[in-house]
């Protein structure tokens, strides 16, 4: 996963194999491309107990993710997607990447990145 900045703030774009998979915004990592509702609470499940291992915290004692409906206007890459708030602590950038690459390894660990848009396999639809 590469991250590029966007703009002159404190924010970023994610990406992987060129496709864009994400954000970093300063206060919440985000991800986006799944095909379903379904799918984007699976991803974010696995997201916030890879957060909590890596905070050594009790998944239920994390704020909720939130689930993003599919939005073409975000960067061409739709699908539903994730949110989830970082911590204060983890808001100085090189925290706030090194959380995204947590839950991106995660979703590739458990194979839940391949039901993102971006890496399905065959043609894209139009």
């Amino acid at each position: 996963m590469r991250a590029r900045r966007a703009g002159g703030g404190s924010e970023f774009r994610l990406f992987q194999d060129e496709q864009e998979i994400g954000r970093v915004d300063g206060t919440a990592v985000s991800f986006r491309g799944l095909e379903t509702p379904e799918d984007a609470i699976l991803a974010a499940t696995v997201a916030q107990r890879a957060l909590a291992r890596r905070r050594e915290q009790q998944p239920d004692t994390l704020e909720a993710a939130t689930l993003l409906p599919p939005t073409p206007e975000v960067s061409g890459v739709g699908g539903w997607g994730f949110k989830i708030a970082l911590l204060p602590s983890e808001r100085v950038e090189v925290f706030a990447l090194a959380r995204a690459r947590v839950i991106w390894r995660a979703l590739q660990g458990t194979g839940v990145s391949r039901r993102m848009r971006q890496f399905a396999d065959g043609p894209a639809s139009v």
